[in-house]
């Protein structure tokens, strides 16, 4: 298992044009990068599932974050290079860190972890949002929901529609 420990800095990456998009987390501890490359559901579940954590479990909550340091220039060959298939988080409450377990295909048969980082709690409030604009980043947005869509005018599940999607014309009301 590689654990990278405490992060000085973490954010994810959309590469590629929308479509055809690929993910990846990239964390920085001193001079070591990683690239974790996930699907983009993915890495919009990474955001919410953070903000549920410290929702739940912040001894901080509705305190304002510290700042964070960027990520800055990541280098072509990162010193981990990790095709995500299982992602995974736990927390601890002493130090408010959300643990991030990470296991590619091989780990996962194997039943070993590949991976490990532990994300402090202003990274991860920056992350929540950050996460979110990198998965809908380039795409027009539901004004009801906000969520992305594939191009303008697109019908999709959204909660402000409380399910429906194509207005149904009401008959006239007769008269008595």
């Amino acid at each position: 298992m590689i654990d990278f420990g405490l992060l000085d800095a973490l954010d994810a990456e959309a590469i590629g044009p929308p479509g055809r998009r690929v993910f990846r987390l990239r964390a920085r501890v001193g001079d070591r990068y990683a690239s974790l490359w996930l699907e983009k559901e993915s890495v919009a579940a990474l955001g919410r599932s953070f903000s549920a954590l410290l929702a739940e479990r912040s001894k901080r909550r509705g305190q304002p974050a510290d700042p964070v340091e960027d990520v800055g220039n990541f280098p072509q060959a990162a010193h981990v290079d990790l095709q995500v298939a299982r992602l995974g988080l736990d927390w601890n409450g002493d130090l408010e860190h959300i643990i991030v377990i990470a296991d590619d295909a091989a780990a996962v048969e194997s039943g070993d972890t590949a991976f490990r980082m532990a994300v402090d709690r202003s990274h991860a409030l920056h992350c929540v949002d950050q996460f979110h604009e990198v998965v809908v980043g380039g795409r027009p947005i539901c004004a009801l929901c906000h969520e992305a869509l594939e191009y303008a005018g697109q019908s999709h599940f959204c909660p402000g529609q409380n399910g429906h999607t194509v207005e149904i014309p009401l008959p006239p009301l007769e008269s008595d």
